[in-house]
C-alpha cells in the first residue's frame, strides 16, 4: 500500500530565470479536473452523450512563514530598494526632566511641530504651541510634568535606505510562473519509495492574498492560488512524475 503523507515543496521559476521557492507550507492542493457538458434528450430527458472540452489545473497552497518574493509575484510588481515615509505606531512617553521636561521619541520626525498630535491620558490634545521638537526630542515648554504620561499618535519619519518597497498597482497584475510541485509516496511502513513531481509550465496567480493578525501571537497564513494556462505552442499543461528514491 502506497500513501502521499507529506506537504508538497514548491517552487516557483519566473520568466527571468528567478526561483521562488517554499518547504514551510502548511498545505497544498492540486485540483485536476475536466470542463464537460452533460448531454440529455429523448424521454425523460435521458443522458445520452458527455462532451468534453477542456482540463484545467488548480493549486492552492498555505504558507506559514511570511514570503516576500510571493508577495511581490502575486502583485506582478519587483520590490525597489529606497528610503520612504513611514508612519511611527500610537506610544506612551513619560515625561523627564534633564534641562527641561523632555520625551524622546523612537524616530526623528520628518516635519515640524504641526504635524505630530500628542495626547495627555484623558485624551485631551496638547497644543503643538507649548512644545518643540529637536531631532527625536520633544521639549515642554508648558503643559506637562516631569513623570507624566503622554501619548504620541503617530507621524511621519524617513525610513531607512534600505527600506523595500512593493506598489500595490491598479493597473499591474500577476506575472506568469513555472510551477514545480514535489513530495514523497511511502508504503505502509512509512519509508519513502518514490519522489512525486507534478510540473505544470505555465501557470499565472490569482494575484489575491490576504494576511490576518490576532491579538493571540501566531503566525499568519497566506494563501495563495495559481491556475495552469495552455502554452500558446502546446496542448500539454503540464506532467506527474514518479521517480524511485
Amino acid at each position: 500500500m502506497s500513501l502521499i503523507a507529506d506537504v508538497f515543496d514548491i517552487s516557483l521559476i519566473t520568466d527571468a530565470g528567478s526561483i521562488i521557492a517554499s518547504t514551510t507550507l502548511s498545505s497544498a492542493d492540486v485540483k485536476i479536473s475536466v470542463d464537460e457538458k452533460e448531454v440529455r434528450g429523448g424521454k425523460g430527458d435521458a443522458l445520452i452523450a458527455i462532451l468534453h472540452s477542456a482540463r484545467k489545473v488548480e493549486i492552492s497552497v498555505s504558507e506559514m512563514t511570511f514570503k516576500w518574493d510571493f508577495i511581490q509575484n502575486q502583485l506582478g510588481k519587483a520590490a525597489a530598494t529606497a528610503a520612504v515615509d513611514m508612519w511611527a505606531t500610537p506610544k506612551f512617553y513619560t515625561a523627564v526632566s534633564d534641562t527641561g521636561i523632555k520625551i524622546t521619541l523612537d524616530h526623528t520626525p520628518k516635519n515640524d511641530e504641526a504635524d505630530i498630535e500628542i495626547y495627555t491620558t484623558a485624551g485631551v490634545l496638547i497644543a503643538d504651541s507649548t512644545y518643540s521638537i529637536a531631532t527625536n526630542v520633544v521639549t515642554f515648554a508648558s503643559g506637562v510634568t516631569e513623570g507624566q504620561i503622554v501619548e504620541v499618535r503617530g507621524y511621519i519619519y524617513s525610513s531607512a535606505a534600505t527600506a523595500s518597497t512593493v506598489l500595490i498597482d491598479n493597473t499591474s497584475f500577476a506575472d506568469g510562473v513555472k510551477c514545480v510541485l514535489t513530495t514523497i509516496e511511502i508504503n505502509s511502513d512509512e519509508t519513502p519509495e518514490y519522489t512525486i513531481q507534478i510540473q505544470l509550465d505555465e501557470c499565472l496567480p490569482s494575484g489575491n492574498f490576504d494576511i490576518s493578525t490576532k491579538s493571540a501571537r501566531d503566525a499568519s497564513v497566506q494563501n495563495f492560488t495559481f491556475k495552469a494556462i495552455k502554452p500558446s505552442t502546446s496542448d500539454t499543461l503540464g506532467r506527474i512524475i514518479r521517480v524511485a528514491v
